[in-house]
């Protein structure tokens, strides 16, 4: 991973609270973390007035529902005041295309649009209170068929420090494998189901299966810090 010149990491991650709890932050927790939170009546004046300016009236739910959304991760360099919000997905891969693009500039498209507004109300919140924080987005995309856009991916990667091009191939091949992996867990619940019965696959073949899958594949998320989102 890079690092500065210091030594210090450059990028730490979120991850879960536990092996087997896995619990992303919220927008609210992110902004806590970047010393943009002072409490939550403020958040929502906030948020209420950054539509607003828009043309946007939301209601108290859509409020909330705003700065409870979770991205799948988020990635802080604490010393240059950079923050990314983090998405993973694996939709089904294909060969045809549309005027939006291939299928994972489909997904892309489809990531950028759920958190482009809140990316740019952190950025508006950096500014108003003249903190040097600047957020962006990274989508991580695998096809289920295993098929990725590998420039696209190992770029994104390097954005993140992982400089070493061998690591970023590793990082490639091990999320293809891992990929590969779960749809072949999904192909085997949905033929027991089919064979057998939906009651036992659904309560047996999980616990037997995808969970000894999941530990031998590494598949649980660790702590790497920080953990000031939690305070909340």
């Amino acid at each position: 991973m890079e690092s500065h010149d210091d030594g210090t990491r450059k990028w730490y991650f979120t991850s879960a609270v536990s092996e087997a709890t896995h619990d992303e932050w919220t927008v609210c927790q992110i902004l806590v973390h970047l010393g943009l939170f002072s409490d939550v009546k403020s958040l929502r004046a906030d948020v209420t007035d950054f539509h607003a300016r828009q043309g946007i009236v939301l209601t108290d739910l859509e409020i909330t529902s705003f700065y409870s959304l979770r991205p799948e991760g988020v990635a802080f360099d604490d010393k240059n005041k950079h923050c990314v919000l983090l998405e993973f997905t694996r939709p089904m891969d294909s060969v045809s295309s549309s005027p939006e693009g291939n299928w994972a500039e489909r997904k892309d498209l489809e990531k950028n649009a759920r958190y482009g507004m809140h990316v740019y109300f952190i950025n508006h919140l950096s500014a108003l209170h003249g903190c040097p924080w600047n957020c962006a987005q990274s989508n991580f995309t695998a096809g289920a068929r295993g098929s990725l856009q590998q420039t696209q991916f190992q770029d994104r990667l390097r954005l993140l420090g992982v400089t070493n091009s061998k690591a970023r191939e590793k990082i490639r091949a091990l999320t293809v494998t891992k990929t590969l992996a779960l749809s072949d867990i999904i192909l085997k619940l949905f033929h027991v189901s089919i064979l057998r019965s939906p009651e036992w696959a659904f309560s047996s073949l999980p616990t037997g299966l995808a969970n000894s899958q999941t530990a031998a594949l590494k598949l649980f998320k660790k702590f790497t810090g920080p953990l000031s989102g939690l305070v909340i």
